[in-house]
């Protein structure tokens, strides 16, 4: 009788364990990284904080992305006078995309892919000299651009991958060479499924 039972149990509880499986597989990825700007004006590299959710099944899945990035600079210039110069700036780059990400190999994997995405930044710029002050804060965006993103898996425990990724973004189709970054990240994958 008990295996009869266990029987009748199996036949009805595989069409749901079988549709179990059907089911995306789901991501959580978050990573530190830097990003390096490829403006002729701005000399400097960006510590960078990304977050995306993988949804996807077998060799492709989505990828919806936030990620920000940060610089301040402070630069003093003694021009001869008792009153030096300070200037003080700072940038918060702001990027919301989706990319689709072609997957490959077993337990390692490498994946590649690409997407579109929304990119904005506030600049924030004092200048000191003595009682003088002038500001400047203003906000370009959210402005249309590209990603091409690349990368590789490495499974440390069941739920658990750490991934590196390297990254190229078109920050603006209005000036695709002077919004252009070139980023690397690190980051550790949880799997949700």
């Amino acid at each position: 009788m008990t295996r009869i039972v266990l029987l009748l149990a199996l036949i009805f509880a595989s069409p749901v364990l079988a549709s179990a499986q059907d089911l995306p597989v789901v991501e959580v990825r978050t990573a530190f990284g830097i990003s390096n700007y490829l403006h002729s004006d701005i000399e400097y590299t960006a510590p960078t904080w990304l977050f995306a959710v993988r949804v996807g099944k077998g060799a492709i899945a989505f990828e919806p992305e936030l990620a920000l990035a940060w610089h301040e600079d402070t630069e003093r210039f003694d021009n001869g006078t008792l009153t030096p110069t300070v200037q003080v700036s700072s940038v918060r780059y702001r990027s919301f995309g989706v990319n689709v990400i072609g997957r490959w190999g077993s337990r390692v994997s490498g994946y590649a892919g690409g997407g579109v995405g929304a990119y904005s930044e506030r600049r924030r710029f004092t200048q000191t000299s003595g009682d003088q002050v002038f500001e400047n804060d203003r906000t370009q965006g959210p402005r249309a651009g590209a990603q091409l993103v690349g990368g590789l898996d490495v499974p440390v425990a069941s739920r658990i991958k750490i991934f590196g990724q390297a990254r190229y973004e078109i920050r603006s189709f209005d000036d695709p060479g002077g919004g252009s970054v070139v980023q690397g990240f690190a980051g550790v994958t949880f799997v949700v499924k």
